[in-house]
């Protein structure tokens, strides 16, 4: 770890009490499960004598209500979630402060998703961070801990600008050394971190670097903390490179017909409002998506006039339940009909399982062409012998 023997990166003088509590392993964090976690992220740069550096600042807070039930790896790649439903299913506070006179471009930059900007000037970083967690801690019934992903900028930042806000922590995490504790990598990214936990590129889209929004980071290491707290002691996490992981990705929305092939989606139900189109309730498929958040649906289709839809459940067990719960039944204002739409007869198929059964098939139809032409060769063959026998005659 980094942060072991020392750490010449940064001076530790004025905050040393929160220097040596961190938590320093995945047994350490599961068992702080209870605690009150505030993800804090940094965007800019580093300055240790002049004014201070970042541009922006982004905090968000994960209250101790959320389950920690023990479910494996191969369990989590199947919840599909978006950060979205992440930070409404688990009621997360979420600030992203704007510090004036950052000099970052807007065009192309990760929007934030999660609420408005508070602009500052930058001499009034400490002193706003300090209210904040002020605030935090005094609605908190539990000790709060500092969460980050490679804290390495965040603490070069406190430790010259901002060494206030360490009386308010009672611990510190930097997930990227836990995630590396229990995975196939030494230094993992919070990108493919949050793709091997079943979240999608597409909502972690950011160009580059300097294209991070710190609020939206700041929810995301939330969101690997919670997938961090769901594994059960002795599991481990493969993070594939982004190229891999999007390959092995399965497409989550469908406009204008059910998604499919239907070996790669077995488990759909379809779906539609009692006496009403779904699109007066349900914009489109990215809403689908969200709007039934704990039966974890891995894609949602809709057609194109928007009367019913398709969803797509992990399982035939979460299949019969959302079927079961949903049915007939009033939720979220609205009288819901849901009807399976499952052929017992077609197997579930992994993408790489349906690419194998492609690829058999397409070698089975060569070898059957190339019989047919060997036929037709030796038929022709036979033609010309016997063109042959009868001219001599």
């Amino acid at each position: 770890m980094r942060y072991h023997h020392g750490c010449p990166l940064f001076k530790t003088k004025h905050w040393g009490t929160l220097w040596q509590n961190n938590i320093p392993d995945f047994e350490a964090l599961k068992e702080k499960s209870q605690y009150t976690f505030v993800a804090i992220d940094f965007e800019g740069l580093v300055t240790k004598d002049g004014p201070i550096g970042i541009t922006e600042i982004g905090l968000a807070v994960l209250v101790p209500s959320v389950a920690t039930t023990s479910i494996s790896p191969d369990a989590l790649k199947y919840q599909g979630q978006t950060p979205e439903a992440f930070f409404e299913q688990n009621a997360i506070e979420s600030y992203w402060i704007k510090i004036k006179g950052g000099k970052r471009s807007e065009r192309g930059r990760d929007r934030y998703h999660f609420g408005q900007a508070q602009v500052i000037e930058a001499e009034q970083a400490e002193n706003t961070l300090v209210s904040l967690l002020q605030s935090i801690q005094r609605r908190s019934k539990s000790p709060l801990i500092l969460v980050g992903f490679d804290l390495v900028f965040e603490f070069k930042t406190i430790a010259s600008h901002l060494s206030q806000i360490t009386q308010y922590f009672s611990f510190w995490v930097d997930l990227q050394e836990i995630v590396a504790e229990i995975s196939n990598t030494q230094s993992p990214g919070m990108k493919a971190t949050l793709l091997a936990f079943g979240f999608f590129s597409k909502d972690l889209a950011s160009r580059g670097k300097n294209d991070h929004n710190a609020g939206n980071d700041a929810v995301r290491e939330l969101a690997i903390l919670v997938n961090l707290l769901h594994l059960s002691k002795g599991n481990t996490i493969q993070i594939q490179t982004e190229q891999l992981r999007d390959m092995d990705t399965l497409r989550r929305f469908w406009m204008n017909h059910r998604p499919g092939p239907k070996e790669l989606y077995p488990f759909t139900a379809r779906i539609r409002i009692e006496g009403k189109d779904l699109k007066s309730r349900v914009r489109d498929c990215q809403q689908l998506f969200g709007f039934f958040p704990s039966y974890r649906p891995s894609a949602v289709g809709m057609t194109q006039t928007g009367n019913y839809g398709w969803v797509c459940l992990p399982t035939a067990e979460e299949l019969n339940r959302f079927i079961n719960e949903l049915h007939g039944h009033e939720f979220k204002g609205e009288t819901w009909i849901a009807i399976t739409d499952y052929d017992p007869q077609i197997s579930h198929l992994t993408r790489e399982q349906l690419r194998e059964a492609k690829r058999a098939k397409q070698e089975a139809q060569r070898e059957q062409k190339q019989l047919e032409r060997h036929a037709e060769r030796d038929s022709e063959s036979d033609e010309i012998v016997d063109i042959f026998l009868l001219g001599s005659e």
